[in-house]
């Protein structure tokens, strides 16, 4: 037979099987035992998460009274009081160090995207994101204005103050205690044992040790210092020492669960690559900076993200030792919601700070993880 004549024959394809019955049943039955694998995480992760959320935006659109039967459908009022003030402006000078720090850090990281990774879509994404910070921050109530909830402003700022000094400290004191136990051959047992101690104690039981700790008549540290001159120092009712006083109480309670995690990352990491470094040459910093630090990359995420969540849900400290003063000085934004939903009884109105501390934290948690991640 030719060329020409086999090219003008059809072509018959032979269509793939289609799978068996048997296959089809082993398929689902696969599937039911997988849901049903998955059905009592799923109905614990529905009612104690998912429904309280939808749940919280429900009521964040109402006039919900504790006290009262009726609820009232307000729309968006409580996100403008929440937000909004009475004779508000934009000015360049207002919160000008946070802005400018918003909007250095923002066009560092997009540069360094860029660079990096050559993704034109996330600097710009960067970018924006900080410029918007930057004009949202410079909007103030004027000199006859006010801010419809000044309470939630004066929580929110603590709260970040909070935020921002104890996750570096803890990440890196937690690092720093990981890096030294690790090499430590003699009692590593009873060491781990005693820096993670005070994690598992309740946080009344820390509350109540830190606050005979800090008392100026008859704490140990008072009774400290006493012996250099120093007498009757106010603790946790000064303004400018009460929020100070509860980051060394959060670090020491919570710095054992870093260091237990930055240990378990510690171990992952193989030996052989600081035994090829060492016969190379390399420095203890030459070390850190090439296998522990990159090795440690993973485990530094999660220790950041949770330090930034727990963080931001900073209440029992608070509420225990200062009741939010003196003054406003140490309120946070857990407190503020508490106090709004069950002194004030305006649950709609808690709902909606709820709702806003989330967004918050989930939008802060996803940015973290994505800079910090490998593939970002």
């Amino acid at each position: 037979m030719s060329t020409a004549e086999l090219a003008g024959m059809p072509i018959h394809t032979t269509a793939p099987p289609a799978p068996a019955p048997r296959m089809r049943r082993n398929r689902r039955r696969a599937t039911v035992s997988g849901l049903l694998f998955l059905a009592p995480f799923l109905l614990v992760y529905g009612m104690f998460l998912l429904y309280p959320v939808v749940q919280a935006l429900y009521m964040s659109g109402f006039n919900w009274d504790l006290l009262s039967p009726l609820h009232k459908f307000i729309g968006t009022a409580n996100y403008s009081r929440m937000l909004w003030g009475t004779g508000m402006s934009w000015t360049l000078d207002n919160e000008w160090a946070v802005r400018l720090v918003i909007l250095g850090g923002g066009a560092a990281w997009a540069y360094h995207s860029w660079k990096r990774k050559g993704s034109p879509k996330a600097a710009v994404a960067i970018a924006a994101l900080a410029l918007v910070f930057f004009v949202l921050l410079g909007f103030a109530p004027s000199q006859d204005g006010s801010w419809n909830d000044a309470d939630f402003w004066v929580s929110l700022r603590n709260t970040l103050m909070f935020t921002l000094f104890t996750t570096p400290i803890l990440i890196a004191l937690g690092l720093g205690l990981a890096l030294l136990l690790h090499n430590q051959r003699k009692a590593r047992g009873v060491y781990r044992a005693v820096f993670f101690l005070p994690f598992v104690l309740p946080i009344s039981a820390v509350t109540l040790i830190w606050s005979y700790l800090l008392n100026p008549d008859r704490g140990l540290i008072a009774g400290f210092l006493g012996w250099f001159g120093i007498h009757g120092i106010p603790f946790l009712s000064d303004p400018h020492l009460a929020m100070p006083s509860i980051i060394a109480t959060t670090v020491w309670w919570s710095v054992g669960f870093n260091l237990v995690l930055f240990l378990a990352g510690l171990q992952d990491i193989e030996p052989n690559l600081y035994e090829a470094a060492g016969l190379d040459g390399a420095s203890p910093w030459q070390r850190f900076r090439h296998i522990t630090w990159p090795g440690l990359r993973h485990v530094t995420v999660l220790v950041t993200i949770t330090q930034l969540i727990a963080s931001f849900q900073i209440f029992g400290q608070v509420f225990i030792m200062t009741k939010g003063g003196p003054g406003t000085s140490t309120e946070v934004a857990i407190q503020h919601i508490y106090e709004t939903g069950f002194k004030n009884y305006q649950l709609g109105y808690a709902a909606t700070l709820s709702v806003f501390l989330f967004v918050v934290m989930a939008a802060v948690s996803a940015i973290q993880f994505r800079l910090t991640t490998k593939d970002a």
